[in-house]
Order: C-alpha cells, then sequence, then structure tokens
C-alpha cells in the first residue's frame, strides 16, 4: 500500500504537476490522521470495555462479601439481643422472694451473660479495592460514598463490642467465679449472688450494652442494604 502512494506521488512529480501533487499529500496526511484517529477511539473503546469489565468483576466480589456480611450481621443482631433478654430474665429473678428462685435458670442465665456477639465481615474485594486506589473504577457515586465510609462505622461497633468484652472480662467473671463452678454445666449456682449489689449492676450494664450494640448493628445493616441495592 505504502509502494502504491509513493508511485503516485513520483508520477505526479515526474508530470510537473504540482498543484495536483500538493493537494494529493495534503489528502494522504488526511487518511493518515483519520487512520490514527480511528486507531486511539479503538484503542479508547479497547480500554473502556476492559475497565468495564474489571469493574463487573469487583461489583461481583463486592456483592458476595456484603450478601454474607448481611447474614453474618443479622445472626449477631439475635445473638446480641438474645443476651439482653438473659439480663431481663435475671432482673426479673431479683425481684422474686428468695425461696422461689429457681436456681437452675438462675445458674443457665448467668451463665449465657458472657454469650457477646462479634461481628466479623467479609471485607477481602473491599480492602483489594481500596488499597490498590482504584475506588474511582466505581461509576456509582452513591455507591463510592456508601464503600469509603464502611470501615469508619465498623470500626466504632467493633469499639463497642469490644468494651462490652474487656467489661465482662473484668467485671462479671470476677463475681461469677465466686458463685458458679465454671467447669461444671450441672452445678446449681449460689443462691447469695442475688444478694451482691454489684452483680446486678453488672448485668443493668450489659443489657444496656447489648440493646446500642443492636442499634448500631441495625445502623450497619441499613448501611448493608443501601451497597448491596447500589450494586444491583
Amino acid at each position: 500500500m505504502l509502494k502504491f502512494f509513493r508511485k503516485i506521488r513520483q508520477n505526479l512529480l515526474s508530470e510537473g504537476k504540482n498543484a495536483k501533487y500538493i493537494k494529493y499529500a495534503i489528502g494522504e496526511i488526511v487518511l493518515v490522521v483519520i487512520g490514527i484517529l480511528i486507531a486511539l477511539q479503538i484503542n479508547n473503546w479497547n480500554e473502556s470495555r476492559k475497565e468495564a469489565n474489571y469493574e463487573q468483576k469487583i461489583l461481583d466480589e463486592l456483592k458476595s462479601d456484603f450478601s454474607y456480611n448481611k447474614a453474618e450481621l443479622n445472626r449477631n443482631i439475635k445473638k446480641a439481643n438474645k443476651l439482653a433478654s438473659y439480663c431481663d430474665s435475671l432482673l426479673l429473678i431479683f425481684d422474686l422472694p428468695k425461696e422461689e428462685v429457681d436456681l437452675n435458670k438462675l445458674s443457665s442465665f448467668t451463665r449465657r451473660l458472657s454469650g457477646y456477639s462479634t461481628f466479623n465481615p467479609s471485607n477481602g474485594a473491599l480492602n483489594n479495592l481500596l488499597s490498590s486506589g482504584n475506588l474511582n473504577i466505581i461509576k456509582n457515586d452513591s455507591l463510592r460514598m456508601h464503600l469509603s465510609r464502611w470501615s469508619g462505622i465498623l470500626e466504632d461497633v467493633k469499639e463497642d463490642e469490644k468494651r462490652l468484652i474487656e467489661f465482662g472480662d473484668n467485671r462479671l467473671d470476677p463475681i461469677t467465679l465466686q458463685y458458679l463452678n465454671p467447669r461444671s454445666k450441672s452445678a446449681k449456682i449460689d443462691p447469695d449472688l442475688l444478694g451482691n449489689p454489684k452483680f446486678e449492676n453488672i448485668v443493668r450494664k450489659i443489657r444496656a450494652s447489648a440493646l446500642y450494640i443492636v442499634s448500631n448493628y441495625e445502623t450497619l445493616d441499613l448501611e448493608i442494604a443501601s451497597i448491596i441495592e447500589d450494586i444491583n
């Protein structure tokens, strides 16, 4: 093809047709420019297609992770609500006359006070996206916003969980070890535990903390729902 164009130019020059040669040269330049623009457009299209495919791959991974996170969070909401329920049951026992107290129930509910919830989400896809600096590959503005603030909201929830666990380790365990054999599920609890004012205060604190964590879990649940909706 190049030899063909070169031959045409040589013929025009040899025949002294300078005006036609100039027009031809301009036309050839225009064709070259058009060819370059077409090549650039094709390259841009290929890059856009690759970017779109990569975005779709990321969205699929994010949806998988956050679908798991929603199920895991709902499990922890139930667990935290159960902990608050055990506290309610114990507080009712505190109001009973000592002779009417069912020691089996007292023992059972007391043992379950250490059933703390711990939300452990799957953040692999999001962490990879953030660490690679490719968050802008996500075209949905709302989704980018929710993803960027997810770790901050999650960190607050994990801090609340940690504080409750530390409270149980430092305040609950020393008292229950005085009245309850932790190695035996059948051993009855010492009813004198009900006469310990510290224990009732601890139960109330655990109840309040568990319900507060539930409210934070529900905020996370709304965030997950928004993320999944934006992905869809």
